[in-house]
């Protein structure tokens, strides 16, 4: 994983996790932005736009680098950080 993304509990505890994640395996990629509170997000932002990829709360799926959109995923990483930077 790259950067650092706290989350902090309602018991005042707080946990590190990494901000973006990256997982390759048999069945393809998959890139974990994490830190986006609105579970829709990823899906109804970059979703149609990203072309051959599940898209889902915080992860963006796709079997080759050929089936997607790179600007998008980029775009897609780069908000995700924006967005969670303050934590």
């Amino acid at each position: 994983g790259y950067g650092s993304y706290t989350i902090k509990y309602a018991d005042g505890k707080t946990r590190e996790f990494f901000q973006i994640g990256l997982s390759a395996n048999k069945t393809g990629i998959s890139v974990y932005i994490l830190g986006i509170d609105d579970k829709t997000y990823l899906a109804q932002t970059y979703g149609k736009e990203i072309g051959k990829a599940s898209v889902t709360g915080y992860c963006i799926r796709f079997n080759h680098l050929k089936d997607i959109n790179i600007n998008i995923l980029e775009a897609a990483i780069r908000n995700g950080v924006e967005m969670t930077k303050d934590n």
